[in-house]
């Protein structure tokens, strides 16, 4: 009996063993197939963000793609505007041969620009190639080289394009500093505009570059202008080889004409080389009268007796003085051109006399300042009176040319 309930007792308990380890290796299962789903449901999860992240990245790498290949274009764009304008700004520039190339040129004259004569640059005409303008510029050339250049007053570049002038290009490259005067001509029919421009013209000028503008207008002559005595008046003072024969025939006409506007021009352009100079060198001679007489007849009048330079602005006003006095004389003022002298004869004693209105200086003091001023006023002050007497053809102003040469033989 007692054996028995040992058998039974040891039988429930091995049972209960079995029940227990069951249950734990169910339990054991179960966790086992939780942390499977866990660790595929992370291993999910990761592959998801993965994917996202791998997603951006490509959207990322995607953009940056895009802008670079936007970029690259806009740079290629901006390379081909920039070449394109390079070429549009070569093929166009108002120097053939391009920026720069003035400027190293009048390097190679002097390498301190500042001590160059005035610049003076010829740009081809404006206007509608006609007939009966053919060899105007080469004539104009000509002239300007004749009459200015052979006497080392400017310095004459005429290979040039047109130009609209100011020009930031052509200033910055070439003409920066440089005292520089533009002759445009524009012709149209029988006329020809004649204008001036330029850059660091006057002293002292708050604007570096001036405006064209024109200045003076010739027409063509009708034919029956072009008498023996005109054609004759216009050479007085010419050698052969640049005298003008009078024109018999509508060709023979043709060529007169463009001659006489070059000269047209050329007078222009003395009259400005002349209020440059009046008002940056002593003991100028202006050289306006010798260019317009060579006009004669044709020569512009509308040009001040006193070339259009206040006196204020001369650097030399009781030399130019004497000169305005003498032009007075030869138009026939004998009255005015007396006080030109005296005014001039003042100045030379007190330079304030050129913006004040001061007394006539007394002789003692203008012998002496006559007496310092040196040869080159002397000379001219001679000749003025040698003017004021063939002038004075009444002899109403005798007293004062006699009272002017005792000053001069004092």
């Amino acid at each position: 009996m007692k054996e028995t309930r040992v058998v039974d007792m040891f039988q429930v308990g091995s049972a209960a063993q079995a029940a227990a380890s069951l249950f734990n290796t169910h339990r054991q299962l179960k966790a086992a197939a939780v942390a499977r789903a866990e660790q595929r449901a992370f291993a999910s999860g990761e592959a998801d963000r993965r994917f996202e992240r791998d997603l951006a990245l490509d959207a990322v790498r995607a953009a940056r793609r895009h802008e670079v290949a936007e970029l690259e274009s806009r740079l290629r764009r901006n390379n081909e505007l920039a070449a394109m304008k390079a070429r549009v700004g070569l093929d166009t520039y108002p120097v053939e041969e391009g920026p720069g190339h003035l400027r190293e040129s009048l390097q190679l004259i002097s390498s301190d620009l500042s001590a160059l004569p005035l610049v003076v640059l010829l740009p081809r005409a404006h206007g509608t190639a006609e007939p009966q303008w053919n060899g105007l510029r080469h004539a104009i050339i000509d002239a300007l080289r004749r009459q200015l250049v052979s006497d080392g007053l400017v310095i004459l570049h005429d290979a040039m394009r047109t130009l609209s002038w100011p020009h930031a290009g052509l200033y910055w490259n070439d003409l920066y500093g440089i005292p520089t005067l533009i002759v445009q001509t524009t012709f149209f029919h029988d006329k020809l505009d004649i204008g001036l421009g330029g850059c660091h013209l006057r002293p002292g000028a708050d604007d570096a570059a001036e405006m064209i503008r024109n200045v003076y207008r010739h027409r063509l002559a009708a034919p029956r202008f072009w008498t023996r005595e005109v054609v004759t008046e216009m050479n007085a003072g010419l050698p052969a080889s640049h005298q003008l024969e009078v024109p018999e025939s509508d060709a023979d006409r043709a060529r007169v004409n463009v001659d006489v506007a070059a000269r047209a021009v050329a007078a222009v352009v003395t009259a400005a080389v002349d209020a440059y100079y009046l008002g940056n060198r002593l003991r100028y001679r202006a050289r306006f009268d010798d260019a317009a007489a060579l006009l004669g007849p044709a020569a512009p009048r509308e040009l001040p007796l006193d070339s259009g330079v206040a006196l204020d602005q001369v650097a030399d006003p009781a030399f130019h003085l004497l000169q305005t006095a003498a032009r007075l004389a030869r138009r026939g003022d004998p009255a005015a051109a007396i006080a030109a002298v005296r005014r001039s004869l003042d100045v030379l004693v007190d330079p304030d006399h050129a913006v004040l209105d001061l007394p006539y200086s007394d002789r003692e003091r203008i012998v002496v300042a006559l007496a310092e001023a040196g040869s080159e006023y002397g000379a001219e002050f001679a000749a003025v009176l040698a003017v004021l007497r063939a002038a004075d053809e009444d002899a109403r102003f005798g007293s004062d040319i006699t009272g002017l040469e005792a000053l001069r033989d004092a």
